[in-house]
């Protein structure tokens, strides 16, 4: 194998992981992401799909008494959508390496506030939030194995 076949394989493996997440990203805004646990077994739970609870989390961002209740978790989750655009923005810009990793820790923080707000509120995880999450992870995967010498 040449010397920079096997970067160049590393490099296609991440851009096709990239676009993989981002199909499944998308995709998942369209399926049932959570419901509200039940409290009775007569009790029909409300499910979510994953466009209702990105709208909610992030509008409520804006309400100042989100920001001082458990609701504050959720708010963060809201905010993971956006920081994606911007990850993927500064994908596009080079000199962005570093703003881009440190966007990518706060959507890996934020998908931790996720759970525990499912935990506390409780919300019971549906697949459009499995494949939200896997669409972040593959679309992220990048920055844990490309060197930085190549990015």
């Amino acid at each position: 194998m040449a010397q920079g076949t096997g970067s160049a394989t590393v490099k296609w493996a991440v851009i096709v992981a990239r676009i993989v997440g981002l199909l499944a990203f998308i995709a998942a805004f369209f399926l049932p992401a959570c419901m509200k646990a039940a409290s009775s077994p007569d009790e029909t739970p409300d499910i979510y799909k994953g466009y209702i609870c990105a709208g909610v989390t992030l509008i409520n961002s804006f309400k100042a008494e989100f920001w001082h209740t458990q609701n504050f978790l959720a708010i963060l989750s809201g905010w993971i959508n956006p920081l994606l655009v911007f990850y993927l923005i500064f994908l596009l810009i080079p000199k962005f390496r570093w703003p881009r990793r440190i966007v990518a820790g706060l959507i890996a923080l934020f998908i931790v506030a996720t759970w525990v707000f499912f935990y506390v509120y409780p919300l019971v995880p549906l697949a459009g939030h499995f494949l939200w999450i896997a669409g972040i992870l593959l679309i992220l995967a990048g920055e844990l194995r490309m060197p930085v010498a190549e990015n």
